[in-house]
């Protein structure tokens, strides 16, 4: 809770959620993606209503191009208010638009007058068709949003991917976390596309209640059993 003209006022988290829906995720990778999004929806209503934050998602879908499916630059919605439309599978996978994007609203003015530090959480299974070196641009961009003067990275970047996805790449994404002790860049694998959409409540769920919890200043911290996500 946050105080507000003298009165307690819920703290606001925002998640961005980058999906991928190129033609590689076609079958069972985006099938279990676009199952997945309803029941994240009911876990995060859960999540925001125990630890009293009022909890705004946008989610972007990526293939030839970067598309809003939930909220805008401006707004994220309200988590309860989530309505998924499913995704078809087409083109490329343009992953540096689809983060030029998500920077856009990450702006103190889009995030709420007390935001806690916003979480973003790819999702892909491939390889970004944009060239390398827009790729780490706009990673870099995202990097330096709400810094301000002090440099340090507000953003939460969170990576998942999915098969046969480039590793190196999505490491070049995430951002340095702890991890069951041991400080390592946010990238969860799923093997098994049939496990997709398990992995992506979890990471996600997970990060929020990492966002929720920790101190802004330190590195995210993400709790596990081990096995018990995958």
């Amino acid at each position: 809770m946050a105080i507000k003209d003298g009165l307690l006022t819920k703290e606001e988290l925002n998640l961005i959620l980058l999906v991928d829906n190129s033609w590689s995720m076609n079958g069972t990778r985006i099938a279990q993606l676009n199952q997945a999004i309803p029941v994240l929806k009911d876990n995060l209503i859960q999540v925001a209503d125990e630890n009293d934050v009022d909890l705004k998602v946008r989610i972007i879908a990526f293939s030839d191009e970067a598309i809003w499916k939930v909220g805008t630059v401006e707004s994220g919605v309200d988590v309860s208010s989530i309505v998924w439309t499913p995704l078809n599978v087409v083109g490329e996978t343009t992953t540096a638009t689809a983060i030029r994007e998500a920077s856009k609203s990450l702006k103190k003015q889009y995030l709420g007058a007390h935001a806690l530090r916003p979480v973003v959480v790819l999702i892909t299974d491939g390889n970004c068709t944009d060239p390398h070196e827009d790729y780490l641009a706009a990673i870099e961009e995202m990097k330096k949003r709400l810094g301000g003067k002090s440099g340090k990275e507000k953003v939460m970047r969170v990576a998942i991917g999915v098969q046969d996805f480039k590793r190196d790449e999505l490491v070049e994404f995430a951002s340095e976390g702890m991890v069951n002790d041991e400080m390592q860049p946010l990238v969860f694998s799923v093997d098994e596309p049939e496990k997709l959409g398990k992995v992506i409540n979890w990471v996600t769920v997970t990060s929020i209640l990492s966002s929720i919890t920790d101190d802004a200043d330190a590195p995210p911290v993400l709790d596990t059993d081990g096995d018990e996500w995958v």
